[in-house]
């Protein structure tokens, strides 16, 4: 696919610190939609230019608009600055920092959990695509694997939830989700459960993407809600 090069919409700049100026200018841009996913900007010479200003500036703004996500750089034969597909990871992780600055309990985050799991475990018999089916079914095989082998499980389990709120195509969810799920095993870490509960965990898994798998929306919903009450119910051992 052609990729489209933007060359126009960029004024000059005249006050404030010119690479905050540079970012809100290219933020805008893309928010505004005359920059999209896929889009290129122009050289970091022709920014300096069609802005006014120096290359270190425009440098530094399209470094900090790299990390936040909005931005890839890719350098050689076929290089140069384009608009990202977004990284809501940043997001998730930002959300799970905020929770544990509130002091978040285990009883906080599973009521939290039962209003918003089950409802993404609906959404996603609804909506959840093969690929999804697969990713999630994966999940659950790694999860299984590190039981067996008394490997660390903790990424495979939080994955299946990830990935669980992914398939329902709502990126508020999602969102939500990655930062509870983050939060949560930061708090229940020192807990040691058994083998046995392990593979409670791993049938709860299992209740739910059956459910999901048969696109039946109202047993993805009480599957869930009951493998969260049955969490919280081990965490209190």
């Amino acid at each position: 696919m052609m990729k489209k090069e933007i060359d126009t919409g960029f004024t000059l700049i005249k006050r404030g610190r010119v690479s905050d100026e540079i970012i809100k200018q290219i933020k805008e841009l893309i928010f505004n939609g005359e920059l999209t996913i896929g889009d290129q900007l122009p050289t970091e010479r022709d920014l300096a230019k069609q802005l006014g200003v120096s290359r270190v500036p425009v440098r530094e703004a399209l470094f900090s608009l790299e990390k936040s996500g909005l931005l890839a750089i890719k350098r050689g034969t076929g290089g140069g600055v384009f608009v990202s597909e977004p990284n809501v990871d940043p997001f998730g992780e930002f959300f799970a920092l905020m929770l544990h600055l509130g002091k978040a309990s285990v009883h906080d985050l599973t009521e939290a959990r039962l209003f918003i799991e089950p409802n993404v475990a609906k959404l996603a018999a609804e909506r959840a695509s093969v690929d999804d089916l697969k990713r999630i079914e994966k999940t659950i095989r790694q999860y299984e694997e590190a039981v067996n082998r008394k490997a660390e499980r903790r990424f495979a389990d939080m994955n299946f939830h990830i990935s669980l709120a992914e398939a329902s195509k709502n990126i508020a969810m999602s969102l939500t989700i990655r930062g509870l799920m983050l939060l949560l095993y930061k708090t229940v870490r020192g807990l040691n459960l058994s083998v046995d509960d392990r593979r409670k965990v791993i049938d709860g898994h299992k209740e739910v993407f059956e459910a999901v798998k048969a696109r039946d929306p109202e047993r993805a919903f009480q599957s869930m809600e009951n493998h969260v009450k049955n969490m919280a119910t081990l965490w209190k051992k």
